[in-house]
């Protein structure tokens, strides 16, 4: 039987070629169940958002194989099994909240109106909170309003996948907590399987299923580690042995002698 979720297996990139060539990641393996939140969590420059990248089909690995519910990521991007959030929400300036959160389902449906497109938008907001900025233009909204326009935006496609690239990096602590809480309670309504790429550990242990955390030079996976904490999650979890156990056990595996 196919593995059901996302498999990777020796996965590396390489940029450039002959004596210059660099390699950002080597040997990679690992699997992602079905509706599970994954965290890829590492320092700047290990390849995690090149990872994440590649486990999307946005971008080809040098080597290895990646599959999506049994089938090549190819065919997986093919039928529209995937929804990004990036690092910025990059909305159009000129579109309302709204018309933000449907663009993505008009551009991969190919029709600019339509009872599912305005419904899927509309639900979408909902679960980020966003109904009553709905014609709000981007201008009129916070940094934590805006991405989570950019999460609606994505899930307004009805993605299996949501790949996030470390979407709440640039906001203050207040809000990347009210970020997470938000994102804690999207998951747990739509049961997504969410790929997360952080640098922030407190983030990963409050939101994950499993961590991967990676090394550097080149970047690969030093271990995988199953967050066994109850759900719901309330920001009183931080407080607890056992998240402070977690955070101090990957504050030790992502030392630079450790990573390196």
């Amino acid at each position: 039987m196919e593995f059901e979720g996302i498999k990777a297996e020796g996965v590396e990139k390489r940029y450039g070629s002959g004596a210059s060539a660099v390699t950002v990641l080597e040997g990679l393996d690992l699997e992602i169940q079905p509706h599970s939140f994954v965290s890829l969590l590492g320092p700047s420059g290990c390849g995690k958002s090149t990872l994440l990248k590649i486990l999307g089909g946005i971008e080809s690995a040098s080597a290895g194989d990646v599959t999506v519910n049994g089938v090549p990521v190819g065919e997986a991007v093919r039928r529209r099994q995937f929804g990004l959030v990036p690092q910025k929400a990059a909305l159009l300036p000129w579109k309302t909240a709204l018309e933000n959160a449907r663009m993505l389902r008009q551009i991969a449906t190919r029709r600019k109106r339509g009872a599912d497109i305005e419904e899927a938008a509309a639900k979408a907001l909902e679960m980020v909170g966003l109904t009553e900025a709905a014609h709000k233009l981007p201008h009129e909204l916070s940094g934590g309003m805006a991405q989570r326009v950019s999460i609606a935006r994505a899930l307004a496609l009805d993605p299996q996948i949501l790949l996030m690239d470390e979407p709440f990096g640039a906001l203050d602590a207040i809000t990347r907590d009210e970020m997470n809480l938000r994102l804690a309670d999207v998951w747990a309504e739509t049961r997504k399987t969410v790929v997360f790429v952080t640098h922030s550990i407190p983030e990963a242990v409050f939101l994950s299923d499993v961590i991967h955390v990676m090394g550097t030079k080149p970047g690969r996976i030093v271990e995988t580690l199953e967050i066994d904490l109850p759900r719901p999650r309330t920001l009183e979890v931080f407080d607890t042995p056992t998240f402070q156990e977690y955070a101090a056990h990957l504050r030790h595996q992502l030392e630079p002698k450790a990573v390196a």
